[in-house]
């Protein structure tokens, strides 16, 4: 009998081993699925204007000059900003393609992403869609879309949720009171 419970023993530490070595790498993906975007191809699309602001660009001006509408709470947003991308056309056919680019970020099709903020009024619809790794994201996307003009913003950074949730927040009491 204590042969039989020492070979059931090791074979079910084995069969455990295995069970948890195999279920290892779908675990660590689903952790580290991080959305990608290939942009590089909308700079090769008639129409589309693209504006690149690298790190060492962004060092150059001073922050204070970055803030948004003044606002208070944008300030660590903006402190955080590496780089910034801006991808924009009034060109249908161009549009449909900065959409399809972009289409996991505005779909919303991996867990690494949340809708921070959506707006909708007479001019369009504005996104903010980041890209969380824990409580920090690593780019935020602002989608605008109006009747003749479509436009997303990558920032690129690191920014804390409760930067955003400052950020947010302010804004839609700001748009309150209007």
């Amino acid at each position: 009998m204590k042969v039989y419970m020492t070979h059931l023993s090791r074979l079910s530490i084995i069969t455990l081993s295995m069970l948890l070595l195999l279920g290892l790498p779908a675990v660590a993906q689903r952790g580290a699925t991080r959305t990608r975007i290939n942009t590089s191809r909308l700079m090769e699309i008639k129409n589309v204007d693209v504006v690149y602001i690298s790190p060492a660009m962004l060092q150059s001006v001073p922050k204070a000059s970055l803030k948004i509408d003044g606002a208070d709470a944008m300030s660590g947003i903006m402190e955080g900003i590496t780089s910034i991308r801006i991808y924009t056309s009034s060109d249908r056919k161009a549009i449909q393609e900065i959409r399809h680019t972009f289409a996991p970020i505005i779909e919303l099709r991996h867990s690494d992403l949340e809708q921070l903020m959506y707006v909708k009024d007479g001019n369009g619809v504005v996104n903010l869609i980041g890209q969380l790794q824990g409580d920090n994201a690593t780019e935020l996307y602002m989608i605008v879309s109006g009747d003749d003009e479509y436009t997303v913003i990558n920032f690129s950074g690191s920014f804390s949720r409760r930067e955003l949730e400052k950020a947010v927040s302010q804004d839609n009491n700001r748009r309150r009171k209007r």
